[in-house]
């Protein structure tokens, strides 16, 4: 009959795997989720009775297909997400490697000599072997370091998942701080055209002696101010563009928006749901949460270093020589190893991981906090920033005809040209001022997005 060594070293190692099924002993602690005071609705402006509408594609509420593009991009290029990615992988690899003490471990061996006999004859000979041995985790040691890898796996798929929402909002904010600037650009070309206007009219009445030298060079003064903003602002929308290019992986320098103007975009209705929904939305504080898991878990392998570990063996050796018949060798061992005295390692490890579980379990609560306040300082922005542009564009209506009606009253002679200078710098002033606050808002519709958790979708 054919030998087969898998199945006499199974038949051997069928103790191991009977024994198996008594380690169903654990000692750590029951997880119980800290409390958090959370109530019904927010406290927001905009935050009563709002419902749950957040999907993973936030960004194209906006709908603008150029930013859905640049997010594609960044999602696909962004180095921040590649090294969270990496760091994933570093991760699997932990778990998989704290998961291989619960398997029985399986090795090989092998040796061949040969020897003389009175300096004429030789006899050879070989042995082969395998070997199994098994740590029976009577008190889920092993069970336990597993169970905290696969939670601090999934912390860091969880880090990964608030790596990509970070830089999406920074996408986004990037992308309408370029659009704000051009605005800001065109607004200050404007008003320069405007003030050119004024001072043909102004060098005209010099040219007629109808006035002194003095308003040609505040005319002139006010046009050279106008000026000397530009570079300003064409160099931070070269800055932010560089910016936005880091963010999608490509080299500074050679990238640019198309869009031209944020008043093309859609600003979102957005529907914040109900506070305790973060718990199970935002990356960061499942992933808070997968760490206090972890060290609930460590702190049960902790315990179970105080008792003794069990340790069985297999092994199935076959021996051959030449003109004897192989011989078989099967042995089963079992070995106990208990602590007697360890100087306090032990309980110092024990120590150590209660007090990391008491710091994470802190840490989670912290992080829930934090999140509500995110979300309430965010609404609060929302409904801020929309009265703030709301009362700027009136200001800069009323500016514009403020400056309308002193050019049309300094071309009839019925005002001097100071009043004509106020009113093109107030002007000036109000829609750089508009443009301003329509960024905030749209930036503070982004951070609303982000503070509840984004990419997340309702089942």
């Amino acid at each position: 009959m054919r030998f087969s060594y898998v199945t006499e070293l199974r038949r051997a190692a069928l103790p191991l795997l009977l024994a198996s099924a008594l380690s169903a002993c654990t000692l750590a602690p029951d997880y119980e989720r800290p409390r958090i005071g959370a109530s019904d609705s927010w406290h927001g402006p905009q935050g009563a009775g709002l419902s749950v509408a957040a999907h993973t594609q936030w960004w194209s509420a906006f709908g603008d297909p150029e930013l859905t593009l640049l997010m594609q991009a960044a999602l696909d290029s962004n180095l921040t997400i590649a090294q969270a990615l990496a760091r994933v992988e570093q991760a699997q690899g932990a778990a998989r490697s704290a998961g291989a003490n619960l398997l029985p471990q399986l090795s090989g061996s092998g040796s061949a000599s040969s020897r003389s006999i009175d300096g004429a004859s030789s006899r050879e000979s070989a042995t082969v072997g395998l070997s199994a041995s098994y740590a029976l985790d009577l008190w889920g040691r092993y069970r336990n370091e597993s169970r905290a890898a696969s939670f601090n796996l999934q912390a860091t798929e969880y880090d990964k998942d608030a790596a990509a929402l970070l830089v999406q909002s920074q996408v986004a904010t990037t992308y309408f701080s370029i659009l704000a600037l051009k605005d800001q650009i065109a607004i200050s070309e404007e008003s320069l055209e405007a003030a050119r206007s004024t001072l043909a009219i102004v060098e005209a009445r010099y040219k007629a002696g109808s006035i002194s030298g003095l308003d040609l060079a505040q005319q002139r003064n006010a046009i050279a101010v106008i000026e000397a903003g530009l570079p300003a602002l064409r160099a931070n929308l070269a800055e932010n563009q560089n910016a936005l290019a880091i963010l999608l992986g490509r080299t500074p320098g050679n990238f640019t928006v198309e869009a031209e103007t944020l008043d093309r975009i859609t600003l979102p209705a957005i529907a914040a749901g109900q506070p305790s929904a973060l718990l199970e939305r935002r990356p960061d504080i499942r992933s808070a949460e997968a760490r206090l898991q972890a060290a609930n878990a460590n702190i049960g392998a902790a315990r179970a270093a105080f008792f003794p570990n069990l340790d069985l063996t297999a092994s199935l050796t076959r021996s051959f020589a030449t003109a004897s018949p192989a011989e078989t060798a099967t042995a089963l061992g079992a070995s106990l190893l208990a602590p007697i005295f360890s100087g306090g390692s032990l309980e110092g490890n024990l120590q150590s991981a209660t007090a990391r579980q008491a710091e994470l379990a802190a840490a989670y609560q912290q992080t829930v906090l934090t999140s509500f306040g995110e979300v309430e300082n965010a609404l609060v922005g929302t409904e801020a920033t929309a009265e703030r542009e709301r009362l700027l564009a009136v200001a800069a209506e009323e500016a514009r005809r403020a400056y309308d009606l002193a050019e049309a009253r300094y071309r009839t002679g019925a005002s001097d040209l100071l009043s004509v200078l106020d009113a093109q710098r107030s002007w000036l002033s109000a829609r750089n001022n508009l443009a301003q606050a329509r960024l905030e808002r749209y930036s503070t519709a982004v951070s609303l997005f982000v503070a509840l958790g984004g990419g997340w979708q309702s089942s």
